[in-house]
Formats: structure tokens, C-alpha cells, sequence
């Protein structure tokens, strides 16, 4: 995959407004494993929020199937200073739900915005030295240092906010937006919803025409608990798609089918254990870190996890990023007497026979919580829980419902140990500093190391791609030195949808699948 640095317009500034069509009317059906978290994008790092997001309030723009990175709000990104100045051009005619424009004062409102309140994303922003409207469509940002991913970033992960709406709001994580639904900017507004039922959506009659036409008047979210409920709606017709990624053995069921449309890809993203040592003396052990990586057998993982439809992770960038792992700089290598002797050599013993170490009187037992609805997690971690325990670690696992999930990884922090799949790591130079920075909204457990935020950071303040290979390379040694964080694999994507309809786009995300903003204008019943 090659993440380049084009920035292009997707249409033309300014057009005309939608307008109102005859004939009738045409409803597209999407499942949700699980219910949304919030419809507060900006307080929460939510997959189904983030689907729900690509209808009614998307981000500033999209990757391509090529890898490029685009923009329907921006039509055009100059890059001057060597990087350390980027001009904005929003596009005209673009208003938010309740008919005021969107305008410069929407972009420079959300940048600082996010940073003050610590919200998701706000790293986005740290290395903004000033900013300034030039006019009512024209933003300038001068940043401390050269950063030549801050548009490619910005465009894919930041959405706007309506300025005159949350500009009063001082705590912004209390505001949910349940009670009167969202100001967005995107295709389609919200209309209806019932937590834990559906959301439907209505189609824009604002939204310009130059930045395309949807054909579909009415989108419904209907949300279901767990996967064999998704496939049983897909197969039945109760809905047309899902964002949720399939296992093959999900996916044989519609191969060969010509109900169904039938996408594959590899994912950008991958999954990880995450360790909390502020709320276990053990996951704040360095030993007890390294141990649980000698235990981890990605090949045997990925093969009875994801049925083989995936690749193994060894370090902390994924190896669809080749120029970043040349180094092969690698977690601790599978091993289970290494893991026994980091352990011993720390002072652990298994004191009683009953196959697990102590400390200070103490078992080693770990809670490792995760979505329970997830088969491909549930295999993971079992597999993982096997393992550790040869080595004398006794890992307590915790299948959760997906909200319970959610809000203990992102607001509560109550979490010993979790496993999750990170949807989409783009620009990594860039993006690892959103996961290991400081502040950063992503970096749940909030650890810190001063060097790996020095390279980290230095990594994102590079004037080119190939400026930010080393210090990326020092913040990789740090890692895989002190373990904040453990990869486990890169899944392929399935996604499977209804033929029904056409004109489905799959860009390379497992966050939104075939269902990002440009499907969603793009889609059309089959003539």
C-alpha cells in the first residue's frame, strides 16, 4: 500500500443543492455488531460511531482505493515552507444540517477545540505553532516543525465541528448529543433512533450536487448483539451490508452466491494487547510485559484465530508499511522458557505447584478483558491464555458487551489488560505518536516514556517520509523494549453485501468497510 501525498479535490467548489426526486423512494439497510457508544464523535474512539459518522457529520476526507488521500470539504491543500505551512481552501456551498455555512471558522474552532478538551484526535494538532483565517474559505496553519503528513492526517481522521453549536460547551465529554441528535455536515441527517434498536437517516436536500448525488433517500442502522445474528439478517434480507468483517467461514456461506457481493482487501490496522499499569502491579511490571511476549505464537494464533486469513504482526509497526520495518526491529520471539526464565530471574516462583509464579505473596493473575462478541477475539485470546499459563502467568479472561467494553478502554480506564483490533493505522510516521503520545486521546493507559515520545514525535515533525524512517526506528527499540503495547496480527478483510444494489467502494479500512461516505453517495439499487 502506498501512502502518498496527493491531496486532490473530489469536485469542484460551490453547485447546486440536491433536489427533490420523483419516483420511489429507496431505503439502504446496514447492520451494527453492537450499539453505538455515543453520537459524540469527537469524545469517542468508536467503530459503529465512526460508521454512523461517514452519513451524518464525515471527516474532512478519505482515503482512495490507491492510497491517496482526498477531500470534499477541501478542495485544495498548498504546502509551502519546506511543510511548515499549509494553506486550506474549503470548498463553498457546504452548510451544516441547521443552514449555517460551514467556513473557516468551523476549521480553526475544531483544531483548537480538540486540543484544549484532550478529545480524540487532538495530537493532530500539537505541532500548530499559529493559526489563521486568511478568509471566509481559506485557513493558513503554521506548525513548530516540518510535518509533511499533517493534511493526509488531518483530512482522514478529523471531522469538523460546528462552531456555533459546541463553542459554549465547556465539558465537552459530558455531552452525548442523544437528546437532540447531530448538527452534521454530511449526506444525510439523523431522524429517528432508539439506543440499541436503530438510527435512520434521511436523505440531505442541502448537500450539493457537486459533491454527489446519493441515491439512496433513507439509511437504517439496525443493531444486532452478536455475529451469527448479522449473517442470519444478511442472508435473509433484513439488511444489505454490514461494516463488520468477516471470518471465511462466515463468508462461505454467500461465496458463490450471486445475492451477494463478496470484497476483499488487507486492513491498515491490527490488533494489540494493551497493558494498564496503573490498575495492576503486574502489568506495570516490565518482566511480567516481556514474559507475555515470549508467549505469544502469532502463526498458530492467526491460523486457528482468523482461519488463516491474516498475517502475523512481530513488531509495532505492521509490515504493510515496508520501508518501516526494514529494520526488523521485533517483539520478544516466541519462546516459553525464555518467558519462564524473565519471570524467575525477576523473582517469580511457583511456590505451591499449582503452575502459577508468585511475587511477594502474590499470584501472577492478570484480567484481560475484550468484546466477547468478536469470535475472532475470543479465539485469540484463549489461545493466548493457554500459552501464558505454561509459562506460570494466569490470565483471567473477560468477555464483554461491547459498550461495557468501550467505556471501561476509553472513559473509566478500568482495565487490567485488554485486547482490541485498531481499525486503521495510516501515515504511521505520523500516527504513532498518536498512540504512544503523552496527551493523546488513543494512548488509553497513559503511558509514558520520554524517549519514545521524543522519537515519536520527531517521527511526525519530519519534512519527508523518508526523514521520519529513524526516528522511527528509535521509537519502534522503544517499544518493543518496554512494551506498552503488543501487536498481534493484521487480519485480511471480507466484507460481504446484498446485490441488490451497486456501486459499492471498498477503501482500506475495517473501520467503515464498504460503507464510507463515497459508498454511501455511490451505492444505487441494480437495474
Amino acid at each position: 500500500m502506498e501512502l502518498g501525498l496527493a491531496v486532490a479535490a473530489a469536485a469542484a467548489s460551490g453547485g447546486a443543492m440536491s433536489q427533490p426526486r420523483s419516483g420511489s423512494s429507496v431505503t439502504f439497510r446496514i447492520g451494527l455488531l453492537g450499539d453505538v457508544q455515543t453520537l459524540n464523535f469527537w469524545a469517542s474512539n468508536d467503530v459503529n460511531g465512526a460508521l454512523l459518522q461517514e452519513a451524518v457529520m464525515p471527516r474532512y476526507g478519505y482515503m482512495d482505493e490507491n492510497g491517496n488521500f482526498k477531500s470534499r470539504f477541501i478542495h485544495k491543500v498548498e504546502i509551502k515552507d519546506g511543510a511548515r505551512t499549509f494553506v486550506l481552501h474549503l470548498t463553498a456551498g457546504v452548510k451544516w444540517h441547521d443552514g449555517v455555512a460551514f467556513s473557516a471558522d468551523d476549521v480553526i474552532f475544531t483544531g483548537e477545540y480538540l486540543v484544549k478538551h484532550k478529545l480524540f484526535q487532538n495530537t493532530r494538532f500539537s505541532n500548530v505553532a499559529s493559526v489563521r483565517k486568511i478568509d471566509d474559505l481559506t485557513v493558513e496553519y503554521k506548525l513548530k516543525a516540518p510535518q509533511v503528513g499533517f493534511a493526509n492526517v488531518m483530512l482522514f481522521w478529523v471531522a469538523p465541528m460546528p462552531k456555533h453549536r459546541w463553542e459554549k460547551i465547556e465539558d465537552p465529554k459530558t455531552v452525548s448529543d442523544d437528546a437532540q441528535g447531530v448538527t452534521g455536515l454530511g449526506p444525510f441527517k439523523l431522524t429517528e433512533w432508539k439506543k440499541g434498536q436503530h438510527y435512520i437517516f434521511s436523505r440531505n436536500p442541502d448537500w450539493p450536487d457537486a459533491l454527489g448525488t446519493p441515491t439512496i433517500d433513507r439509511l437504517v442502522y439496525r443493531v444486532y448483539k452478536d455475529e451469527n445474528s448479522i449473517v442470519l439478517a444478511l442472508r435473509t434480507g433484513e439488511i444489505d451490508a454490514t461494516s463488520r468483517q468477516f471470518l471465511p467461514s462466515m463468508a462461505a456461506q454467500f461465496r458463490n452466491n450471486r445475492a451477494y457481493n463478496i470484497f476483499e482487501s488487507q486492513s491498515p490496522g491490527y490488533s494489540y494487547i494493551g497493558f494498564n499499569g496503573k490498575k495492576s502491579e503486574f502489568a506495570a511490571d516490565l518482566a511480567v510485559r516481556k514474559a507475555i511476549a515470549h508467549c505469544i505464537d502469532r502463526p498458530k494464533i492467526v491460523k486457528l484465530a482468523l482461519e488463516g486469513n491474516g498475517i502475523p504482526m512481530p513488531g509495532p509497526v505492521s509490515p504493510i508499511y515496508k520501508d518501516f520495518v526494514r529494520s526488523k526491529i521485533e517483539y520478544p520471539a516466541f519462546d516459553i522458557e525464555a518467558a519462564k526464565k524473565v519471570l524467575r530471574d525477576a523473582g517469580y516462583a511457583d511456590s505451591d505447584g499449582d503452575g502459577i509464579v508468585e511475587k511477594g505473596g502474590k499470584k501472577l493473575s492478570i484480567k484481560m478483558m475484550y468484546e466477547g462478541s468478536r469470535n475472532d477475539y475470543d479465539k485469540s485470546v484463549r489461545i493466548i491464555k493457554e500459552d501464558t499459563r505454561r509459562a506460570g502467568i494466569e490470565l483471567v479472561l473477560e468477555p464483554l458487551d461491547r459498550q461495557v467494553y468501550i467505556d471501561r478502554q476509553s472513559k473509566t480506564k478500568e482495565y487490567e489488560m485488554l485486547f482490541v483490533q485498531w481499525g486503521a493505522i495510516i501515515a504511521v510516521y505520523d500516527s504513532f505518536y498518536n498512540l504512544f503520545g503523552k496527551d493523546s486521546f488513543l494512548n488509553y493507559s497513559g503511558f509514558f516514556d520520554p524517549e519514545l515520545e521524543k522519537w515519536a514525535k520527531e517521527a511526525k515533525e519530519s519534512a519527508s517520509i523518508a526523514d521520519s524512517i529513524k526516528p522511527m526506528d528509535e521509537a519502534q527499540k522503544v517499544v518493543v523494549s518496554q512494551i506498552p503495547t503488543l501487536a498481534i496480527w493484521v487480519p485480511n478483510l471480507i466484507f460481504v453485501t446484498s446485490a441488490k444494489f451497486e456501486g459499492y467502494l471498498q477503501y482500506p479500512s475495517s473501520s467503515n468497510g464498504t460503507i464510507s461516505m463515497s459508498s454511501l453517495l455511490n451505492i444505487k439499487p441494480r437495474k
